[in-house]
């Protein structure tokens, strides 16, 4: 996947958008909802990721910073940001812009960002209306900033092959569904596999 860097957010116009759309555990007559993903970065800010959904019965009862929002409707980006380095950042967030935020090399090991750092996402949520049908979504800027501290680095957005996931899941509604970008290939449903993470190619627009 082509993620395109910018010289100002607000030339970020032409990025690939790429659908979750990669639905294995789904049992027979159940449907998912049509979503969707992007990602870009502006130098001397950031990493942008937009994602959204056009998802009916919205479920967000989620309220407070590091809920399990992954029960609610919820969007996902999973990014292993520095080469190199096998811990990979994970951002949840349902339809208030909610999240649950988390650094770690694998599921048993995953540490509460706000526990490291009190740097934070920036995170708007949006409507998308298209051909009569109504996306709930968010776009969080991943700052420079937290990626160093995080990291322990002086990380700039630069050119560079890394590596990650979107993903779209409803744990607790009325239609549960789990789905990827890159296809996870696992019995159950696990976000949390990082050879599973597709490449993410930043290249100067």
């Amino acid at each position: 996947m082509i993620a395109p860097i910018f010289k100002n957010a607000k030339d970020a116009k032409d990025f690939t958008v790429v659908e979750i759309s990669y639905f294995p555990w789904e049992k027979d007559g159940e449907t998912h909802p049509e979503s969707y993903a992007a990602i870009f970065a502006v130098e001397g800010e950031g990493i942008h990721a937009l994602l959204w959904s056009f998802e009916e019965d919205v479920l967000c009862s989620c309220t407070k910073r590091d809920d399990p929002v992954y029960t609610d409707s919820c969007l996902e980006v999973f990014l292993m940001p520095i080469e190199g380095d096998n811990r990979y950042i994970n951002f949840e967030v349902n339809k208030k812009g909610v999240y649950l935020s988390q650094i770690g090399t694998c599921r048993e090991d995953r540490v509460f960002i706000k526990s490291l750092t009190e740097l934070e996402p920036l995170i708007g949520t949006m409507e998308i209306i298209e051909n009569g049908k109504t996306a709930w979504g968010y776009e969080i800027v991943i700052p420079e900033s937290l990626i160093s501290e995080l990291y322990c680095t002086d990380y700039h957005v630069d050119e560079s092959i890394i590596k990650g996931n979107f993903y779209k899941c409803a744990e607790l509604s009325k239609n549960p569904h789990f789905g990827t970008f890159f296809p996870v290939n696992t019995e159950k449903p696990d976000f949390h596999r990082p050879e599973f993470f597709g490449e993410i190619h930043f290249r100067k627009a």
